[in-house]
């Protein structure tokens, strides 16, 4: 793998670490499809029974995607839902198939991109002093349909307009309220208990986790907008695309202020 994502196995427990902490583990296209492509070939290997991802150092788990190593092609990923080999859309399908339960160990800030990496895992410990937040609103951009709806389906509708539409970071004690975390631990207790529930999955019976692993996502596929909603979602995200409001909210990202929107 190469020196962004690191793997490290032991017996039936496999940690892959998001290693870019001086980017606060921000994500490129390029990691998203090695980290598939790790996952696919994990599959084959019978002897692993639970895979960890984390990020590296004690900052972040993902900040999100890194918006300077995707360049200008940012405009693709509000269309990501009607793109098949879209880096996360991959690495989301990568972790649903995998058989066995893949656990997110959130070592701080979850932003974005990085926390629906963090929400399509099975389960999601976090330390006490993360924090969480979907900034699409405040950048005046939109969040993909399918994304959204990962959302949905963990912590319900209106929860998922909050973090959505106030756009505002809430802490660890919140999320694991509204069920966006499964365990919040001090920090010294993270890893060990990572571990712990690791260990206890990898003595389960692999046949009966697999199964129930597909019948839940199973469920969670089975909700499709019909074609005269989609159709209405991509015209209503081309006039983002396409407004004042979104080169004002990619403008004053980089220029590090608050944005100024017109609703134009």
């Amino acid at each position: 793998m190469s020196g962004e994502l690191l793997l490290q196995k032991d017996n039936q427990i496999c940690t892959i670490t998001i290693n870019r902490p001086e980017k606060r583990n921000s994500l490129t296209p390029g990691m998203l499809l090695e980290l598939s492509k790790e996952l696919e070939r994990l599959k084959g290997e019978e002897k692993i029974r639970c895979v960890i991802i984390r990020g590296a150092g004690n900052r972040a788990f993902s900040a999100g995607y890194d918006i300077m190593a995707i360049g200008k092609d940012i405009e693709d990923d509000m269309m990501r839902d009607y793109i098949e080999d879209h880096p996360l859309t991959v690495v989301s399908k990568a972790i649903e198939s995998f058989p066995y339960p893949i656990l997110a160990m959130i070592n701080g800030y979850a932003f974005g991109a990085g926390l629906e990496l963090a929400v399509t895992c099975d389960l999601r410990i976090a330390v006490e002093d993360a924090v969480f937040g979907m900034p699409p609103a405040k950048l005046g951009v939109t969040y993909s349909y399918i994304g959204i709806r990962k959302f949905i389906n963990l912590i319900g509708i209106g929860y998922t307009k909050e973090l959505f539409l106030l756009g505002k970071n809430i802490d660890a004690k919140r999320a694991e309220k509204i069920g966006l975390v499964n365990y919040v631990v001090p920090r010294e207790r993270l890893e060990d208990l990572t571990y712990e529930i690791a260990s206890e999955i990898c003595e389960n019976a692999p046949l009966s986790m697999t199964t129930m692993k597909e019948i839940i996502n199973g469920w969670q596929r089975n909700q499709v907008l019909n074609a005269e909603d989609e159709e209405r979602i991509k015209q209503m995200i081309k006039i983002v695309q396409e407004s004042k409001d979104y080169k004002e909210g990619k403008k004053a990202f980089s220029e590090k202020r608050k944005p100024k929107f017109e609703g134009k």
